[in-house]
């Protein structure tokens, strides 16, 4: 009987030793599939977070190339600026060069007429001139010449010449400058 027992008892143990190995079989199978599950999830993330940095890449790359592009534009824009404010510098230095020597011409062939004139006879066509324009003439004349046809010229004119005169070149009208001396 006792090997009977034994026998049981033996019996049992494999019976719950069986049941405890197909509970841990299934709670094995159950953790398995979880972490299957998990990894899944990792891997899944991992390629949304790739693709995702390729794509940032692709994106910053294109606006580095745009960015470039708009760069060398803006530089060219800028090199043609100035070649263009060269041009045009140079172009005013020649005008200026130009409107020199035609002022000197002008002014040589009035200085010579005016010095060649008597006093009474340049200060009478003085009188009927613009007074700026009276100024500019007279301003080139030497001071001994000038001043003979000052004195011939009425005096409220001569006034407002001398005025003139005494700011100094540009012989303009300008709002802002005395006319006269006073």
């Amino acid at each position: 009987m006792n090997g009977v027992r034994m026998a049981a008892a033996f019996g049992a143990l494999a019976t719950l030793l069986m049941a405890q190995s197909s509970d841990c079989n299934a709670i094995f199978e159950t953790r398995k599939n979880e972490i299957i599950y998990e990894i899944d999830k990792l891997d899944k993330a991992k390629y949304e977070l790739g693709s995702l940095k390729d794509a940032t890449a692709r994106i910053l790359g294109e606006k580095e190339n745009a960015l470039k592009t708009r760069e060398q534009s803006i530089a060219d824009q800028l090199k043609a600026i100035e070649e263009e404010r060269a041009k045009i510098e140079a172009t005013k230095q020649a005008n200026e060069k130009v409107l020199a020597q035609i002022k000197e011409l002008k002014g040589g062939k009035l200085t010579n007429l005016y010095t060649g004139m008597k006093a009474g006879n340049a200060g009478e066509i003085m009188n009927s001139l613009d007074p700026y324009l009276a100024a500019e003439i007279l301003s080139q004349l030497e001071s001994k010449v000038a001043a003979g046809i000052i004195a011939r010229i009425e005096p409220a004119n001569a006034a407002t010449i001398t005025g003139i005169l005494f700011n100094g070149p540009p012989y303009v009208k300008d709002q802002n400058r005395s006319e006269s001396a006073d």
